[in-house]
């Protein structure tokens, strides 16, 4: 176990291709194809809702993020650094639209209206702080400080939409979202071990424990997205 630094990355050659970080790659396609799964099970249902065209694209753009993260690792000796642009400001979006899914949801439309705007407006801003920091900020020597700002507004936007709002709905809606505010508990592991450094093994490091509690938040929606539309199911037929 190593804490505080991170172990030299796994390199491996394949088919001529000098290539990295395989575990990161499976586990972020891993994740990849299981929000498309879920995203998939929304579909299925053909809800004209906001809230679930948003979950929709909520998942969709997780998957790609995720996807794009995995490449992203993977052909570092190609890419290098703005290899990884895609999937740090997919992760605004994908914040973005679970916040429009989870407030479309709200009784008070004056509260609505306000959440709405505060959404928008941290989601423009957390983009141009990111940008700025790429532009005067040298982050050759530690890629990671890229994730700064998208991991910030992730925090925020997920802790607040699944977290305080699922709590909320929980009470006020379907017993179901107690899914989602219990997947940001499963989750929160993972700051301290990315914050800490704190990695266990070079085959699962910080990045592939994350990826783990992950996986396991992604099965908290898939009993979310099971149980709330059950319930739509029941109330259409009632």
């Amino acid at each position: 176990m190593r804490i505080g630094s991170d172990f030299e990355k796994i390199k491996f050659d394949f088919l001529g291709f000098h290539l990295m970080e395989p575990n990161a790659f499976i586990g972020d396609v891993i994740l990849f194809l299981i929000a498309l799964f879920l995203a998939s099970k929304i579909g299925k249902y053909k809800s004209g809702s906001d809230f679930s065209i948003n979950f929709r694209n909520f998942l969709i753009l997780y998957s790609l993020s995720f996807f794009m993260g995995g490449l992203g690792h993977l052909l570092f000796n190609y890419w290098a650094i703005p290899g990884k642009y895609a999937s740090w400001f997919g992760v605004f979006f994908v914040a973005f639209f679970v916040e429009k899914a989870m407030i479309s949801l709200h009784p008070n439309q004056k509260t609505q209206g306000l959440l709405n705007k505060i959404s928008m407006f941290k989601f423009i801003s957390m983009i141009l702080l990111e940008i700025l920091l790429l532009i005067y900020v040298d982050i050759s020597n530690d890629p990671s400080i890229g994730l700064v700002f998208p991991a910030i507004n992730s925090t925020i936007g997920l802790g607040f939409s699944l977290g305080v709002l699922g709590f909320y709905y929980h009470k006020k809606i379907h017993e179901s979202f107690k899914y989602l505010w219990m997947s940001t508990l499963v989750a929160l592991p993972s700051l301290l071990f990315q914050g800490l450094k704190i990695n266990i093994h070079p085959w699962f490091d910080r990045n592939d424990f994350s990826h783990f509690l992950l996986a396991i938040s992604l099965l908290f929606y898939w009993k979310f997205i099971d149980a709330y539309y059950r319930k739509a199911i029941s109330l259409v037929i009632n």
